[in-house]
């Protein structure tokens, strides 16, 4: 069927108009021939909206015509899309053969910045494992050095020995300053040596291991992806044609009529 079928009447084909695209470059398509296809289409589009505004299909005549309509929708569309295919093939073909050809350079770079990354970050590591063993003793060096003056200050004043005691304090909040600036978090990263490459850091990450996937599954039953999974892996049981959809447990089944 080359045109729409309405109703009642046939719709006169209207000439559409079609914005000039591409400017001043060549357009990457043939203008021309999506021009013939958005007058097509719009002729479709009017002849469609007759059928809808009927609401509903009350007789044999109608019924056959729907039916050709949605043929001729059906045949415009594979036109149409075949028309893409063949407009779109030189681009993707020019497209593979740049992917093609950058491809390879770009995963050889990839590649080797991931080959390497491992061993920076074990320097890192152990970098930072080293500084933090030396921070400690720093740490501890100076807590104890808080405590003896702690203890000073507290005799000079006993004693009343006030030039001991401001020197005893004075001391403990030295101690102090130190411990907090030795338990500071250990800077875990590497600069460039240029000054060209950004700063490479250490991170760690978090992810699950289920283990006992019953456990887990209890736990997020509720959830509506676990939902959705569920329906989509019953939906297909009870399509298929090699399973007994009675032996699923707590389903039942919904038909939904379309016409095909």
């Amino acid at each position: 069927m080359n045109a729409p079928i309405t109703p009642d009447e046939k719709i006169k084909p209207k000439q559409a108009e079609l914005a000039g695209l591409g400017h001043n470059n060549p357009p990457p398509f043939s203008q021309e021939k999506l021009a013939g296809f958005v007058e097509r289409v719009t002729e479709f589009m009017k002849a469609n909206k007759a059928w809808l505004d009927l609401k509903q299909i009350e007789t044999d005549d109608h019924a056959e015509k729907a039916t050709d309509m949605i043929a001729g929708l059906r045949g415009l569309y594979k036109e149409v899309d075949t028309a893409r295919k063949a407009e779109k093939k030189p681009h993707d073909d020019a497209g593979k053969a740049v992917q093609a050809a950058y491809t390879p350079q770009l995963d050889k770079l990839k590649t080797a910045a991931d080959k390497l990354k491992p061993l920076i970050a074990s320097y890192i590591d152990k970098k930072a494992k080293a500084e933090e063993e030396k921070k400690r003793k720093e740490e501890a060096e100076a807590r104890e050095k808080a405590r003896l003056a702690e203890e000073a200050a507290k005799k000079a004043e006993e004693e009343n020995d006030v030039g001991a005691l401001v020197e005893a304090e004075a001391a403990k909040k030295a101690a102090e300053k130190e411990a907090k600036k030795a338990s500071a978090p250990v800077k875990k990263s590497v600069g460039s040596a240029t000054g060209a490459g950004r700063t490479i850091s250490t991170r760690k990450s978090r992810h699950a291991v289920v283990e006992n996937p019953l456990q887990v599954f209890m736990y997020y039953r509720d959830h509506p992806d676990v939902i959705d999974v569920l329906t989509r892996l019953a939906t297909a049981d009870v399509r298929a044609k090699d399973v007994d959809e009675t032996k699923i447990p707590g389903i039942s089944i919904a038909e939904k009529v379309s016409a095909a």
